[in-house]
């Protein structure tokens, strides 16, 4: 591929004019030592015309025959680095990259400074994935050129590709000092301190972006994200004050102020701010979203409804309506509703993945397996990594007894992070509820224990594996304690309610039994223990 098209004919030409129009004028007199430089650095005219016709076959194509006119070229002028960039051209558009290379070192060696064929030799090692080679000749590019940021640029997303993240932040913010207007270079130096998690250089980078640009709201919308990460809560409202002081009150503002606002605690006067931005500026459905995401916090399940409502009427374009519309369903285990809504709109939404997988767990939770199975397939086609997505169709071939693909994907899983505990957790009491390979589903269950010992639905699984292992003490010890985190479980009281009929604590266990009916009232399982003398 040709990368470089070196542009020294014309200089050359120069060079030539100017040298002839000043020996013809200089008198017949002993040359000095600076005459006697000049004259070897003139062109051979031989050389020149070799030279030029090289150009010419270069410009047509013809790198073979070009090369054959430069090396002729060099044999008159052996000390002239511009030939050997020229040839090194050639050879990279004839794909033979080490002669390319050897013939750019050349010209280098004569010319430590010869910025054309530093570069070419820099844009050679990126395009072969060099990149440490690639340093080199950006680095001296960089120290020729001390004020241009291009190099420092390139130098950085070097690092980027080795990631270094924090030495390309650096050399970000390295180059935007050198161009103060170019608020793109800061805003990637911020990109990469939120990546490296260092907030305090994130919070200070956007908002030097939000100072110097208050008409992009996206970088006041990081910022007041990182402020709100740190619960610099008081920082981040002084900040969106002093803006508005100084630019206006701004409906955008006021947003980010009122989610502010929510995140300290005073949730009267961010609903005031986010309910007025909503009015003043109906048609931007970003406030409709931040207001619904308060509503749904508070509980406000009627306000969250209405706004959802409003969304998908106003903006039936945009899938965040049909997505907020039906978390208030799935809040009020209202699966059928989501279909409803969702299932009209999932060919238009396509390729959102939280609408797929939406329906996915919906046709789940009211048993249409083979449709959520479609659905949760399809959102991987979105998403190929979704640990959700995995989790949710392993839980489903294990509500339909294909154990073959659950397994496969809990191994898959475990494989993939070894910190996941619901992927350990889960796989355990699948075992369990088969009676099948229960010391491995123990070893399962404990792992998950270790990575969260405070899940009452862990603690729940490793019980129950003891139950069936009939190890009592153990088992009554791990369930009770998932009962002391969660007591409105269903399935963890029958589990107590097991062990203690087993120990023959009828009474006990019966209580235990009529409170998970309570619970679950369309148990017949939980009838028949119930109605048990």
């Amino acid at each position: 591929m040709k990368l470089i098209k070196p542009q020294i004919l014309f200089i050359l030409i120069l060079c030539l004019i100017g040298c002839q129009g000043i020996v013809a004028k200089r008198p017949a007199v002993a040359p000095t030592v600076t005459e006697v430089q000049k004259k070897e650095k003139t062109p051979h005219p031989e050389g020149l015309r070799h030279f030029m016709d090289g150009q010419i076959l270069m410009t047509q194509g013809d790198f073979a025959m070009a090369i054959i006119e430069f090396q002729q070229a060099l044999d008159l002028d052996p000390n002239v680095g511009a030939i050997h960039t020229a040839i090194a051209e050639c050879y990279w558009n004839l794909n033979k990259q080490k002669l390319s290379e050897k013939h750019l070192s050349i010209a280098i060696n004569i010319d430590p400074k010869d910025e054309q064929a530093l570069q070419m030799l820099a844009d050679q090692h990126i395009f072969q994935k060099q990149y440490e080679a690639a340093r080199v000749p950006l680095e001296k590019l960089n120290k020729l050129n001390p004020n241009e940021s291009r190099y420092l640029i390139a130098l950085a997303e070097l690092q980027k590709v080795n990631q270094d993240f924090e030495g390309a932040m650096r050399l970000y913010l390295e180059a935007f000092t050198l161009e103060p207007d170019r608020l793109e270079l800061l805003e990637t130096a911020g990109q990469f301190a939120i990546y490296l998690k260092d907030e305090e250089k994130a919070i200070t980078i956007f908002k030097q972006l939000a100072d110097s640009d208050p008409s992009q709201p996206r970088f006041l919308s990081i910022y007041v994200d990182m402020v709100s990460r740190t619960k610099s809560y008081d920082e981040g409202i002084a900040f969106i004050a002093s803006l508005n002081k100084k630019h206006g009150d701004l409906s955008e503002r006021n947003n980010q102020l009122g989610l502010l606002l929510f995140r300290k605690g005073d949730i009267e006067e961010a609903m005031i701010l986010l309910e007025s931005a909503v009015e003043t500026s109906p048609e931007n459905p970003n406030y409709y979203f931040s207001l619904f995401d308060i509503y749904m916090d508070e509980n406000n399940i009627k306000k969250a409804a209405y706004l959802g409502d409003e969304l998908i009427a106003n903006f039936p374009e945009d899938w965040r309506g049909y997505y907020s519309r039906s978390l208030v369903y799935m809040n009020q285990n209202n699966s059928e509703a989501v279909i409803d809504l969702l299932a009209p709109v999932s060919d238009t939404f396509n390729e959102i993945f939280s609408i797929q997988y939406l329906l996915g767990l919906s046709n789940n939770r009211i048993k249409q397996y083979e449709e959520a199975e479609k659905y949760y397939l399809y959102a991987l086609t979105i998403q190929p990594d979704s640990k959700n997505v995995f989790h949710s169709l392993a839980i489903l071939y294990d509500e339909v007894d294909q154990f073959d693909k659950s397994d496969k994907i809990y191994l898959k899983l475990i494989k993939t992070d070894s910190s996941d505990a619901q992927a350990f957790n889960n796989y355990a009491y699948s075992l369990v509820e088969r009676d099948t390979e229960l010391n491995k589903a123990l070893t399962l269950a404990k792992k998950a224990i270790e990575l969260e010992p405070d899940n009452a639905s862990y603690l729940d699984t490793i019980g129950w594996i003891y139950f069936k292992l009939n190890n009592m003490e153990k088992a009554q010890s791990f369930i009770e304690a998932s009962v002391k985190i969660v007591d409105n479980n269903a399935i963890v009281l029958e589990h107590l309610g097991d062990i203690l009929m087993k120990n023959n604590k009828y009474a006990d266990a019966k209580d235990l039994y009529k409170r998970a009916l309570a619970l679950d009232k369309d148990n017949l399982r939980l009838k028949e223990k119930v109605s048990l003398e």
